[in-house]
């Protein structure tokens, strides 16, 4: 075997150090009768092995999907700020038991006259009392009842963010593997490139090949290099986003297997039957429906009349007054009975108020349920013929992948020109591109279909 052919064969199975150590064992003799673009062949086939290696030095340890969710549901900021709405809408309903309960003070009180004398007395008091609202038109009630229907209306929105949270998750993770799936062709594809350059090297030097066909190989060569480098900058970024939405390091190394499972028996008709009952976005809209009719009735109660109630017990203790002072132990009680005449119309404007609120509210039901249908029928249709896409691009892949390998051999024989090897090439890559892309998509719509319907992250609790 001739220096050329013999460093031809290091640098497509050794890194790039190893090939330059080679360079600096042969002798000068050697080097300088090998012709130049030779020499800059030799060390542009062994680059992409270079960045191959580097590219590989970027995974880490494997984290599997449910992995993934689980320490995004733990770390998001976004569901965090949703589980504080829902902390704050209980901490509300909580405060709606407090008009129910009396209210109860202690009191003291001393008190003298002025202007006659020193040794004029005192009369000091102690005392406490207690009063409770017992009858506001309801409004009390209503308003525990609104709080209700607001708190549990948090939940379902708490439980949306929790599944659109799962959703970019998951289409995160899976983004990965499909780029790891591209990044897969394009290295196979480079291999099959250098092994190309190689034989259209070793043909020229041998006189059975054009120096244009060595030339437009080397093109390639570095076409597909390029094309490797920037599906690495894909995927590093692919890794940061994931690492956003898990609230980590956006450096933080892991890998993910190069598959994307696709689920093809969805019980579609069962879900869309159920969406109004189990979409959290409809149930949350429906909620608060409830709580603006409540609040009508809330404002409506001011134009009841208003009964109140107190108990108090008052003492003039001898420690604290003179010998003079007298006093006796007094228990009263008092009710006060309120009938609202006139207040500047201060409760029609709430009553109104509050009733607009609820129109507003009714049409935003409406609008989220049109909403989630359309949706559902658009993922859907995506679904359905994404499902026979996989099938079409699954035999496309097979005749590509025979194209390439028949166009391989025949290139390796002689019996076929280079731009039909690199054509037969790029079918393949597209092929598999393809197919990882619409794997990709209707993984995407499988997720959508599970979130709209309620199925993806948690259980659905009933409507209180």
């Amino acid at each position: 075997m001739n220096p050329m052919r013999a460093s031809m064969h290091l640098s497509k199975t050794r890194g790039l150090p190893q090939t330059l150590s080679v360079l600096v064992s042969i002798p000068l003799s050697i080097l300088r009768s090998i012709p130049k673009g030779a020499l800059c062949a030799w060390v542009l086939l062994a680059i992409p092995v270079m960045q191959t290696r580097a590219a590989d030095s970027l995974e880490g340890p494997l984290l599997s999907a449910e992995e993934a969710v689980r320490i995004g549901l733990e770390n998001n900021y976004a569901l965090a700020l949703s589980r504080d709405q829902t902390s704050l809408a209980t901490l509300n309903r909580q405060s709606g038991i407090g008009p129910f309960l009396p209210t109860a003070s202690a009191n003291a009180n001393n008190s003298g006259e002025l202007g006659t004398g020193t040794n004029a007395p005192s009369r000091t008091t102690v005392g406490v009392s207690a009063n409770a609202q017992l009858f506001n038109g309801f409004q009390s009630a209503f308003a525990y009842k609104r709080l209700k229907a607001q708190e549990t209306a948090a939940t379902e929105r708490e439980r949306g963010a929790v599944e659109s949270t799962v959703e970019s998750i998951l289409a995160a993770y899976y983004g990965i593997a499909q780029q790891k799936l591209q990044q897969a062709a394009i290295r196979e594809a480079l291999a099959v490139s250098r092994e190309r350059a190689t034989l259209a090297q070793a043909r020229q030097e041998v006189g059975a090949g054009s120096r244009l066909d060595n030339l437009q190989a080397q093109a390639d060569l570095n076409a597909d290099s390029s094309a490797l480098m920037e599906q690495e900058n894909t995927l590093r970024e692919a890794r940061m986003r994931l690492n956003g939405l898990l609230a980590r390091d956006p450096v933080t190394a892991f890998d993910v297997p190069d598959t994307i499972p696709v689920e093809s028996g969805l019980p579609l008709e069962t879900w869309r039957a159920s969406l109004s009952e189990r979409n959290a976005t409809v149930r949350a809209a429906r909620l608060q429906v409830k709580a603006s009719s409540l609040s009508v009735r809330e404002a409506r109660g001011a134009y009841l009349p208003s009964l109140t109630g107190g108990l108090s017990y008052s003492t003039a203790p001898d420690a604290l007054n003179s010998t003079t002072s007298t006093g006796t132990d007094a228990v009263t009680y008092n009710l006060n009975l309120s009938l609202p005449l006139f207040n500047g119309l201060r409760t029609r404007q709430s009553v109104g108020a509050s009733r607009f609120a609820q129109r507003q509210e009714e049409i935003g039901l409406k609008q989220s349920e049109q909403d989630v249908r359309t949706s559902f029928a658009e993922a859907e249709g995506r679904y359905r013929s994404g499902l026979r896409q996989i099938a079409l691009e699954e035999r496309n892949l097979d005749v590509a992948r025979q194209q390439a390998e028949a166009a391989r051999e025949r290139f390796r024989v002689g019996a076929s020109s280079s731009l039909e090897f690199r054509d037969a090439q790029q079918r393949l890559l597209n092929a598999r591109g393809r197919l990882a892309n619409i794997r990709q998509s209707v993984k995407l719509s499988e997720l959508a279909l599970r979130r709209l319907a309620g199925v993806l992250a948690s259980p659905v609790s009933p409507e209180n």
